[in-house]
């Protein structure tokens, strides 16, 4: 796909579980793609990378921002996975149908996870156990295959990237800018790949035109923002990714 004839939405979010530094797990990325809204993310978890989900009733909570007062600073509300026997996951949206708060990981000796705001217990499924909460936690679908990979269909979790060349940006190849709204409390990120066939790979960027392109991540502002990358080759696929760790 040659971008520098189109302009490109990415529609569609992505995550990998691959480790890119101390405690961050991941990346939730837009790829390049044209998607019919409302667009479905797709979190993609290698199980190698997180012991706990080896085991049956092992549990995880993973988000792109951090908690305080048990709600997320960011866009986004952490995603409890939890395992179950017979190579069964569920992935659960963890805000707590009564109130609002982020449940934890699931607890395999009180066999559920209890709201840390009222009390509420589910079950690994996301079932309501105990009140004050009186709906499940909202579900999403998963699927596991043989090579260890867990996939999970997120709705709602898309955010859209405006690609373009840069004219008379003074290199050989004139740099790729990249708009996208960045939210706050959230950090950024720029991927690459050659071919579909090819694995995303971190790229650094600029965050003017013509300055140096040494920034790794971007810190979130609750406005649009433009990154500028080097163009290496005339063809391939970039991607802004938003950082998930596990909280």
């Amino acid at each position: 796909m040659q971008r520098r004839r189109i302009l490109k939405m990415f529609a569609v979010t992505t995550a990998y579980s691959k480790l890119l530094q101390t405690d961050w797990f991941g990346t939730l990325l837009a790829e390049v793609a044209v998607r019919p809204r409302p667009a479905v993310g797709i979190l993609r978890l290698n199980l190698g990378d997180f012991p706990a989900l080896r085991n049956d009733f092992g549990s995880v909570r993973i988000g792109t921002s951090r908690l305080s007062a048990n709600v997320p600073l960011g866009l986004f509300y952490p995603i409890v996975i939890n395992r179950a026997p017979g190579n069964q996951f569920f992935a659960l949206n963890s805000e707590c149908t009564h109130a609002g708060c982020a449940v934890p990981a699931f607890n395999r000796s009180s066999n559920s996870s209890a709201c840390p705001c009222h009390g509420s217990r589910f079950g690994i499924d996301g079932r309501v156990i105990n009140g004050p909460a009186s709906f499940p936690l909202q579900q999403y679908k998963v699927g596991f295959d043989a090579a260890g990979t867990l996939t999970i269909e997120i709705p709602d979790w898309p955010h859209e990237v405006v690609g373009s060349r840069v004219e008379g940006s003074g290199a050989l190849k004139p740099r790729f800018r990249l708009k996208f709204l960045a939210f706050a409390n959230l950090e950024f990120e720029v991927l690459f790949r050659a071919s579909l066939a090819a694995g995303w790979n971190p790229i650094p960027f600029s965050l003017t035109p013509d300055g140096p392109a040494d920034r790794t991540v971007f810190a979130g502002n609750d406005d649009f923002t433009e990154v500028y990358v080097e163009r290496a080759t005339d063809v391939g696929f970039y991607a802004v990714a938003i950082r998930i760790e596990q909280v």
